[in-house]
């Protein structure tokens, strides 16, 4: 009886670890501008998107993005723009932001602001997805595959 005790007891322990591990795993990508994103696909089918590595246990109290662990999410960045992250939906699931309190930076999205921003990401007579202007870069994030392209069409894991 002691040792079915045993087993059971370790058996529960290595399910909880292995739980943790998920749960707490992360991918840190890199923009061609230097800026990083954390994205922590979280147990339950919930990602948070957060600038800069981000290290903690819980949910961060602001300064997010959260989606599906479905999604797919393009995050533009501009020199002439420096506190702002802009966003666009490329899927059919959409997203929640919460910008910081202390304001260092602030997330908008791009589609519904296309005509005020479409000039400062993209070159004037821009045919590709990829002709952005030299101070700006952008990462798609494939949040489902776990992988995002930069502005220099590299994959990162």
């Amino acid at each position: 009886m002691k040792r079915i005790l045993k087993v059971f007891v370790i058996l529960i322990a290595v399910l909880g670890a292995l739980f943790v591990w998920y749960d707490q795993s992360r991918s840190f990508f890199k923009a061609t501008n230097g800026q990083y994103i954390t994205m922590w696909k979280r147990y339950g089918g919930t990602c948070y998107l957060i600038p800069g590595k981000y290290y903690g246990i819980t949910k961060p109290k602001d300064g997010y993005i959260e989606t599906s662990n479905l999604g797919y999410l393009t995050i533009y960045y501009s020199d002439k723009l420096p506190h702002l992250i802009l966003l666009s939906k490329e899927s059919n699931y959409d997203y929640k932001s919460s910008n910081p309190i202390n304001k260092k930076y602030l997330f908008e999205d791009y589609i519904s602001n296309k005509e005020k921003y479409k000039p400062i990401i993209y070159k004037e007579n821009a045919e590709k997805f990829s002709d952005i202007n030299n101070d700006a870069s952008f990462l798609s994030i494939n949040i489902l595959e776990g992988y995002a392209t930069d502005g220099t069409g590299r994959t990162q894991r």
